[in-house]
């Protein structure tokens, strides 16, 4: 294992547990389950369209943890596109993985007037629409966690 994977869990999968009926579904009730942080996952986008310059476009969806471990999707998706100007050379777009999910925690607070602030209320907000009751105050004090897909972390060679 290297340092880099420190903290990581990796889930195999099992050949072996197919199965030959269909999993019963059980009910979803969302009163019976609290929320444990919040989770942002960063993915590749697709670049603006008719743009030539060396582009790299990230998404970031963000979702609640919940007690089971399932997650719920927030609708506060956000995005960033990062351009490079001038260069005949391959293009790096290598950064320490702090770097990154700093600039990922600040482009998810939005506009907020006190940088390093999350917009809690609004997380407690767009929860409640998906029937989950939650705090902003409860909110401030889950963890949070940044994935990022396995394409970005090559790209940024983490």
């Amino acid at each position: 294992m290297k340092d880099s994977d420190a903290g990581v869990r990796y889930v195999p999968l099992d050949p072996d547990a197919a199965r030959t009926e269909p999993a019963k579904r059980l009910p979803f009730d969302l009163s019976t389950l609290s929320v444990t942080g919040l989770v942002i996952i960063c993915e590749i986008d697709d670049p603006p369209p008719g743009n030539s310059r060396p582009t790299m476009s990230m998404k970031m969806t963000q979702f609640l943890r919940l007690s089971d471990e399932s997650m719920i999707r927030l609708d506060m998706d956000r995005g960033v596109n990062t351009f490079k100007y001038g260069y005949t050379e391959p293009v790096s777009w290598k950064r320490t993985s702090a770097d990154v999910i700093s600039e990922v925690l600040t482009l998810v607070q939005g506009d907020e007037p006190d940088p390093g602030v999350f917009p809690w209320e609004e997380y407690s907000q767009a929860a409640k629409l998906r029937g989950i009751s939650v705090g902003a105050e409860t909110l401030r004090d889950l963890p949070h966690t940044v994935l990022f897909s396995d394409e970005l972390a090559t790209i940024f060679e983490f």
